[in-house]
């Protein structure tokens, strides 16, 4: 960024009359008044949606909800924040974050490195402040002015009809089966090493556009499981650029891994009037234009010249491949290939929680991950990157999930990184019952639909605005980027209640990007995993969310990839669930899909507590009798209908002759078994309480 543009920036961020001043010549005060104006109108209007000085939840008015929760202005925290009723304003609060930010000017001066630590403080301390606007937060509002104040410099004067933006935007193909296509050898490490590896190379590729642009990362309306989108000037050079980018991150990637990855990107012009959705659908239109191009470039990847290089013989040597990924490659490292074995070599820094990563050329005699761009990423303690910054002011220096200080110049990248052990085997040791591994994936239902549609049910379409999706797209990416890691060091649900157990899940996180996720850890705490992943999704956005999830459970030494694919359909099988409606989750195979309600409720709230309520309190039956009766439920006869007399037989036959409590706990139980097997639903439910329950009471075995 030039002067000018750092400028423009600071002064953009600082336009609310609750933070501190700036002296600023004419020139840039106007074109600061005028993208106030324009961010303005992309809130829909300087209105108080809520008629309240408390921060409004953008939850309030997404997919025909009509409620007025609000937040308390307070720091972001790893904890979820949720909405509540009547919120205290906190009018005191920006008090101390204007003094903060003061500081942080006198010392930084005016410069890019001021413009990138006020962004991280913004986010952290001006998430929960309102903007005259109250459903858009302060943070949100004075980013997208700064943004707006960026495109017109660039672009020149615009009015509200001018075409003078580009809503761009980056997708990112073959992801899933570069995670996931490993050997077993190592795989949790190697797994979520890659997970890391794909999410720096994408954040490292945004900032180094933004570069390229003139530009900063207040044109990142969002970003997150290889997805971007970027508010951008509508000039010749701009897309000129980005296009020249793109091609440069393509030849990279295909240099490194052949045809796996490659990255599409989209754009639509717009004006004002359009990102206002004036007239009505012309937002919806800007998203399908883009979509609409990135699925064509998806069709056309390559050209002439990248499809004769792909195809062309390459000094590999044949004979072997990577022990790890099965790729063949120009390099080995006792039989892996070189990603594969800096990834190795990484592993344990990229898993450390204060590991700091640097980006430097490619021919540094330090060991790091190759990047295209001829760059590559390395690992730094503090002192290290302190070193670094004396000799190159501008290197880039990332930190994950990191609070802000003023001193540092690091910049922050959310990241799901949550682990209780680093390897299967401790997964699967510290598991309750029956030792296995589960794997849940899952992802938002129809996220497309509410970024489209869900703003317009309310108010007629005026709430559909590029301030209110950037909104939305931040609080749903924290949810899955950095709230999820408190979620797991929290659980809540449980399904052994006699089992003393610390709070902190038995699990690890794979990935989780923007909507959805991919967790193992022992089978017992991914399932209670699953009902705290609903729940808090639920109270964080007021429901107008939900999610499906698929749970596979596996020996340890199940393949990873066949691990992904299996859970990937249960996951699918969710999202067919009653006809299409989702919100669901699957255990197991297709029999064990259920609504969330009912898999809490039904499964594991009735059928499963009557099976421990009676077993455990009964001094002669025991789990014999469950593999009976689920003998019998499966034996179906010829009609395909189950022999009620039989199962009625079992259950009278085992009936205590002495009266009294235990007699009368058993006829109770009998009552309901039976009642619960001649219904299609309850007797659905009972299997599968009924395999969770034998899980819940097998040690170290080989069986499944």
């Amino acid at each position: 960024m030039n002067d000018k543009q750092i400028r423009l920036a600071v002064g953009s961020l600082l336009s609310d009359k609750r933070l501190p001043d700036m002296d600023i010549d004419a020139e840039i005060s106007e074109l600061i008044a005028a993208a106030k104006d324009i961010a303005a109108s992309l809130n829909g209007g300087t209105g108080s949606i809520g008629g309240t000085s408390a921060c409004g939840s953008i939850f309030n008015i997404l997919n025909g909800n009509s409620q007025n929760m609000t937040y308390s202005a307070q720091p972001l925290t790893e904890k979820p924040i949720c909405p509540q009723n009547n919120a205290p304003a906190n009018a005191g609060y920006i008090k101390g974050v204007s003094k903060e930010i003061k500081a942080l000017i006198k010392s930084d001066g005016m410069s890019e490195t001021l413009v990138n630590k006020l962004l991280r403080l913004y986010e952290e301390k001006l998430t929960f402040v309102p903007s005259a606007c109250s459903d858009i937060p302060l943070f949100d509002h004075l980013k997208m002015t700064a943004a707006v104040a960026l495109c017109a410099n660039a672009y020149g004067t615009i009015s509200h009809m001018d075409k003078a933006f580009v809503i761009y935007s980056i997708d990112m193909s073959g992801i899933q089966s570069f995670i996931y296509d490993i050997s077993s050898k190592g795989a949790l490490k190697g797994l979520r090493a890659r997970s890391f590896y794909l999410e720096m190379l994408f954040e490292f590729y945004i900032d180094l556009l933004l570069e390229r642009l003139g530009l900063c990362r207040v044109n990142v309306l969002y970003s997150g499981g290889g997805h971007a989108y970027f508010i951008l000037p509508n000039t010749k050079e701009t897309l000129s650029a980005a296009s020249e980018m793109l091609s440069e991150l393509n030849r990279g990637l295909m240099e490194t891994f052949g045809s796996s990855l490659y990255a599409a990107a989209g754009y639509a012009v717009c004006s004002v009037d359009d990102l206002c959705n004036v007239p009505n659908g012309s937002y919806r239109r800007i998203f399908a234009e883009v979509s609409e191009m990135i699925g064509a470039n998806k069709l056309s990847r390559y050209s002439a010249d990248e499809i004769r290089r792909l195809n062309a013989p390459v000094q590999n040597d044949h004979s072997r491949e990577c022990t790890i990924c099965h790729r063949f490659a120009k390099k080995y490292d006792n039989d892996r290939c070189e990603i594969c074995a800096a990834l190795e070599s990484l592993s344990g820094s990229i898993l450390a929680p204060d590991t700091l990563f640097a980006v430097e050329n490619a021919d540094s005699s330090r060991n790091g991950l190759m990047l295209p761009f001829g760059k590559k990423l390395i690992s730094v303690t503090e002192e290290e990157a302190a070193d670094l910054l004396k000799t190159d002011p501008a290197v880039l220096l990332y930190e994950k999930n990191g609070a802000f200080r003023a001193d540092k110049p690091y910049r922050n990248i959310r990241l799901g990184n949550y682990v209780c052990w680093g390897d299967f085997a401790g997964l699967v040791n510290a598991s309750n019952g029956i030792k296995r591994l589960a794997v849940i994936r899952a992802d938002v239902d129809s996220l497309g639909q509410s970024f489209v549609n869900g703003f317009s049910k309310t108010g007629g379409g005026k709430y559909e605005t590029i301030s209110r999706t950037s909104v939305f797209s931040r609080k749903l990416s924290e949810f899955f980027k950095y709230h999820i890691n408190y979620i797991l060091r929290h659980g809540e649900y449980q399904l052994f209640d006699n089992i003393l157990k610390d709070t902190r899940r038995n699990a690890a996180v794979v990935y989780a990007g923007g909507d959805d996720l991919f967790i193992v850890g022992g089978w017992d705490d991914v399932i209670g995993f699953a009902i705290d992943l609903k729940n808090a999704l639920k109270r964080y956005t007021q429901g107008t969310l939900t999610i499906s999830a698929g749970i596979g459970i596996f020996s340890e030494k199940y393949p990873i990839s066949a691990m992904a694919n299996e859970t990937g359909d249960l996951e699918s099988i969710s999202k067919s669930y009653n006809n299409g409606s989702k919100n669901a989750v699957t255990l197991f195979d297709e029999s064990g899909s259920y609504g969330w309600e009912e898999f809490e409720k039904k499964v594991l709230g009735e059928k499963l507590a009557a099976l421990k309520a009676f077993i455990e309190n009964s001094s002669t039956r025991g789990k014999a009798m469950l593999y009976k009766m689920l003998e019998l439920i499966r034996d179906k006869g010829e009609n395909g209908k189950l022999n009620v007399a039989r199962f009625a037989y079992l259950l009278a036959r085992n009936c205590p002759d002495r009266d009294g409590a235990e007699k009368d706990a058993y006829i109770d139980f009998e009552q309901k078994m039976y009642k619960w097997i001649q219904s299609d639903t309850d007797r659905r439910q009972l299997v599968t309480a009924i395999y969770i329950y034998i899980y819940m009471n097998r040690g170290v075995d080989n069986d499944a």
